[in-house]
C-alpha cells in the first residue's frame, strides 16, 4: 500500500476483495452452524421419535401380559367349578346311560356302594321297627312289608335327589364354562383394543417424524438458498465496487490536470 497504490485504486481493489473474503467467511461459517443446529435437531428429534415407538411397543407387550396374567387368575379361580361341573357331568351322562351300558353300569354299582346310603337306609329301618314295635307289629308280616316299601321309596327318593344335585353341579359347571369363555373373550377384545390403540400410535409417531424429516429438507434448501443470494449480493457489491474502482486513476489524472491548468493561468 502507498501512494501510488491508493492513486491507482489498486489498494482501494485489495481491500475490496479483502473484505469481500472475510464477509464471504462470515456468511459461510454463520449458515454452516445453521445447518449444524438444524442437523442437530433434527437427529434429537429423530431418535426421540425411534424411542417414543420402542417405548409405544414395550408398553402394548407389557399390557398383554398383564392382561393375560389377569385372564389366567381369573380363570383359574374358576378352575375348581369347572372341575367339579365336568365331572357331575360325566356322572349324570353315566346315570341316563349317554356313554354306554358298561359306563351307566358302573354307575349304579358306585351309587349302591356309598356307605352313606347304606348308613341312611339303616337308620330309616330302626325308626320304623321301634313304631311298630310300640303297636306291637314287629313280629308280624307287617314289619317286612312296610319297610320294603318304606326302603323303595326312599331308594326312588335318594336317586332322584342324587341326580337333581348332579344336574345342579353340572349346571355350575357349565355356567362356570361360560364365565370362563366370556373372560377370554373380553381379553381378545382389549388385546384388539390395545393393539388399535398401540397402532394408532405407532402411524401417529410416523406421521410426526416425516413432517419432521420434510422441515428439516425445507429448512436446508432454505439455508442453501439464502447463502447463495447473500453471497451472490456481497459478489455483485463487490462488482460494482470494484468497476468505481477502475475510475479512480482517471478521476485523479483529470484532477491534476485541472490543478495544473489553473496553476499555469495564475502565472
Amino acid at each position: 500500500m502507498g501512494f501510488f497504490g491508493s492513486f491507482t485504486g489498486s489498494d482501494q481493489r485489495r481491500d475490496m476483495n479483502n473484505a469481500y473474503a472475510d464477509s464471504t467467511a462470515t456468511v459461510d461459517k454463520g449458515y454452516g452452524a445453521a445447518r449444524g443446529n438444524l442437523a442437530s435437531g433434527y437427529g434429537t428429534a429423530h431418535q426421540a421419535y425411534g424411542q417414543a415407538r420402542t417405548d409405544v411397543n414395550t408398553g402394548y407387550q407389557n399390557a398383554l401380559s398383564s392382561l393375560a396374567r389377569g385372564t389366567n387368575n381369573a380363570v383359574g379361580a374358576y378352575q375348581p367349578y369347572s372341575e367339579t361341573g365336568q365331572n357331575a357331568n360325566t356322572l349324570y351322562s353315566n346315570a341316563l346311560g349317554l356313554n354306554g351300558q358298561a359306563a351307566q353300569q358302573t354307575f349304579q354299582q358306585n351309587y349302591q356302594a356309598d356307605p352313606f346310603r347304606d348308613a341312611n337306609n339303616e337308620f330309616a329301618s330302626r325308626a320304623i321297627m321301634q313304631t311298630l314295635n310300640a303297636r306291637g307289629l314287629s313280629g308280624s308280616g307287617v314289619a317286612p312289608a312296610a319297610i320294603a316299601q318304606e326302603s323303595l321309596r326312599r331308594g326312588s327318593e335318594d336317586y332322584n335327589n342324587y341326580l337333581n344335585r348332579l344336574s345342579g353341579l353340572q349346571s355350575q359347571g357349565q355356567q362356570t364354562a361360560g364365565n370362563v369363555a366370556n373372560l377370554y373373550a373380553n381379553q381378545g377384545q382389549q388385546g384388539a383394543q390395545y393393539g388399535m390403540q398401540a397402532g394408532s400410535d405407532l402411524a401417529n409417531i410416523q406421521g410426526n417424524r416425516a413432517a419432521t424429516g420434510y422441515n428439516y429438507g425445507l429448512g436446508q434448501a432454505g439455508l442453501d438458498t439464502d447463502q447463495a443470494i447473500t453471497n451472490a449480493g456481497n459478489r455483485i457489491n463487490l462488482g460494482n465496487a470494484m468497476a468505481g474502482s477502475r475510475g479512480i486513476l482517471g478521476n485523479n489524472l483529470m484532477n491534476l490536470a485541472g490543478l495544473a491548468v489553473k496553476a499555469y493561468g495564475m502565472k
